[in-house]
């Protein structure tokens, strides 16, 4: 597996800060007894910490667009369709970006700027 690029001081600004509420991301934490919980996200943050719930709902092809266009990560957002693309089902698929996404966090807060 190949690491990530360093992520340059703008990409870093963007990974940190939080979104306007048309640039939220939409997602759900599934409980047995309570069925889909949604969970309105404003940073890169809160989606890593979803991707970590022990039943995470997301579509994959969204938060691929939403990293491409709203937090403006290239890289990550084509590592993360290649993840959709070679994962043979949705568990591992959220497992390969669950790590992706949590290395970029890690690179932003650890960064200089």
């Amino acid at each position: 597996m190949q690491r990530l690029a360093e992520p340059d001081e703008s990409l870093v600004s963007r990974v940190l800060d939080e979104v306007g509420f048309e640039d939220r991301l939409i997602g759900y934490r599934v409980r047995r007894r309570a069925g889909a919980i949604r969970a309105s996200m404003y940073s890169f943050e809160e989606v890593v910490h979803l991707l970590n719930d022990s039943f995470p709902c997301l579509n994959l092809e969204k938060l691929a667009e939403w990293i491409r266009v709203v937090i403006k990560d290239e890289e990550l957002s084509a590592r993360i369709k290649e993840a959709i693309e070679l994962q043979s089902n949705y568990r591992d698929r959220m497992l390969r970006i669950r790590i992706l996404m949590g290395e970029r966090l890690c690179q932003c807060r650890k960064a200089p700027y």
